[in-house]
């Protein structure tokens, strides 16, 4: 175990790479430029420690970050140049805000003279930390070496206290190049709280009492490593169990109590219409349909969620797992439940046929699901095929499916894959994308092939940014304008970079293909050409 000690005489620099290794951090995703050298040259002393893995654009260290964080259940780390770098890095940070990850991004900054006095220094944007504070929970600047220990210390707090989110800090050059005298801090063990337990008692009395509970899980239970007790408390009641699109994989799709997920799926709506409790867990708790007139208990880590979509509702502030471990406790001598396997097996088999009309990208999204092992992470990106996967998609673990939630961030989807595989190189991970959205970050295919980073992303390729597209030919009369695309042959594209690429003609060769490229344990990419498709709305 570590302790607080002063080390002796360091740079800034080394003392921001000693105190990330002290925090557990094993991996940065950066980009190097002019004011964060010295930043790199500490890095370089921590080598054996810590994996530098480089992009080949800023917008991928936070998305990858942002992956790394999620599938790997610890926070993720980005580093980048002032001004355009933060710039290009917060669509990452806006998508981690959205998704409740715990991404630490470290920006450089103009030397500290010329700090928000436009100057004209390079990079220089008049004030960077309100740049970046409407995406990030915590965000500071750093001035001095000696500050940097503090600094790294508080960033990684925050990341764990309450509802994890993105934090920054930024440090300009002179900071990182200058020697002091520092002493390295120890991590903050994690803050967590079970909640009120009277409000806790008074749930759990309504949830004994329920006929028809059903159980709603938000991001926050997966965020949360509370997938167990959620599972343990549905087979405790006998609950139907619906999901976000973030909290797929809080209870297993094989399980017979989970019903699919709620994201603008109306097919679910008369299910938790119909039931007489709801507790919702972790979530905004919204696309619901009508709200609801039973009784709603929801219990969230932040006090600003609970109620939102629904003011109605009986909040209890609370950390996921705790709280639902209290519930399970208080619960423990309940009489056993009627099944319901029979009625909700039923439910979701009548859910999933009416998906399956909507179009052919419902038999798309279940040839991957039979081609891929029940372990894989899917990243799912801002393509109809992708909107099909989050209705339908079934996930078996926690931490195995990647949303960009409402953010809905075009292109996220390949280099938010790359960080998840990094963070467990155990597993399969891929990609659904359009093809669009992979060009937004397609040259990362540098980054997996420099650092052996074998995902398989699957580009459906039907000339356009599609749903905008099918936006102007339905409700537009057909004026299509600015949607249209030229694309390269993503196959070749792969190639040039030394990845795999692989064409198919027919989608009837996906599956085929899928587990030819899980084979080959390389970065991949399969080109599925495709006609446009129709709305799975």
């Amino acid at each position: 175990m570590t302790t607080d000690a002063t080390v002796g005489s360091l740079t800034g620099g080394q003392a921001l790479a000693k105190s990330l290794v002290r925090e557990g951090v094993t991996t940065i995703f950066g980009l190097p430029g002019d004011q964060i050298m010295h930043a790199l040259d500490g890095l370089y002393g921590e080598r054996d420690e810590l994996r530098f893995i480089t992009t080949r654009h800023e917008q991928g260290t936070t998305y990858m970050a942002d992956g790394y964080a999620r599938a790997g259940g610890r926070p993720g780390v980005a580093l980048v140049v002032p001004g355009v770098g933060v710039y290009n890095a917060a669509a990452g940070l806006a998508t981690a805000w959205a998704t409740s990850s715990p991404v630490l991004l470290i920006a450089g900054q103009v030397p500290r003279d010329g700090i928000g006095k436009d100057l004209g220094l390079l990079h220089d944007v008049h004030d960077q930390l309100e740049l970046v504070r409407p995406i990030t929970k915590w965000a500071q600047r750093v001035l001095e070496a000696t500050a940097v220990p503090a600094a790294v210390r508080e960033a990684f707090r925050q990341m764990q206290v309450g509802r994890p989110r993105p934090v920054e800090i930024e440090i300009p050059p002179e900071a990182l190049a200058e020697t002091a005298d520092i002493q390295l801090l120890d991590p903050v063990p994690p803050e967590r709280s079970a909640g009120d337990p009277e409000r806790l008692k008074r749930a759990a009395e309504w949830l004994a009492a329920a006929e028809r509970p059903l159980l709603y899980a938000g991001g926050g239970v997966v965020q949360g490593d509370a997938s167990a007790a959620f599972t343990a408390l549905a087979e405790k009641l006998s609950a139907a169990c619906v999901t976000s699109r973030e909290g797929k994989g809080a209870i297993s799709d094989a399980n017979p109590l989970a019903v699919g997920t709620a994201w603008v799926n109306r097919r679910l709506h008369p299910l938790i219409q119909d039931a007489d409790v709801i507790l919702a867990v972790g979530t905004r708790f919204q696309n619901t349909g009508a709200l609801p007139s039973q009784r709603v208990i929801h219990i969230d880590v932040d006090p600003e969620e609970t109620g939102r979509h629904f003011s109605g509702a009986y909040g209890i502030e609370a950390d996921a797992r705790l709280a639902l471990q209290f519930l399970l406790a208080e619960l423990d001598g309940i009489a056993s439940r009627a099944s319901r396997v029979s009625e909700l097996r039923a439910a979701r088999a009548s859910v999933e046929e009416e998906l399956r009309k909507v179009g052919p990208q419902a038999a798309l999204v279940e040839m991957l699901r039979d081609a891929l092992p029940d372990e894989t992470i899917l990243s799912a990106g801002t393509t109809t095929v992708g909107y099909m996967a989050h209705m339908l998609f079934r996930v078996y673990e926690p931490r195995t499916y990647l949303s960009s939630s409402y953010m809905g961030t075009l292109g996220f989807a390949f280099p938010t894959a790359l960080g998840a595989k990094v963070a467990r190189p155990d597993r399969p991970v891929v990609t659904v994308i359009g093809d669009g959205g992979f060009l937004f970050a397609g040259t990362e295919l540098a980054t997996a092939v420099q650092h052996d980073i074998a995902t398989v992303t699957v580009v459906f390729n039907d000339g356009a940014f599609g749903n905008s597209n099918r936006d102007q030919r339905e409700r537009f009369g057909g004026r299509e304008i600015g949607t249209q695309l030229r694309n390269p042959d993503f196959a070749a594209f792969a190639r040039s970079f030394g990845a795999d690429g692989i064409r198919i003609d027919a989608a009837e060769q996906l599956g085929d293909a899928v587990r030819e490229a899980l084979a080959g344990e390389r970065p991949a990419v399969i080109e599925c050409p495709m006609d446009r498709l129709p709305s799975p709305f």
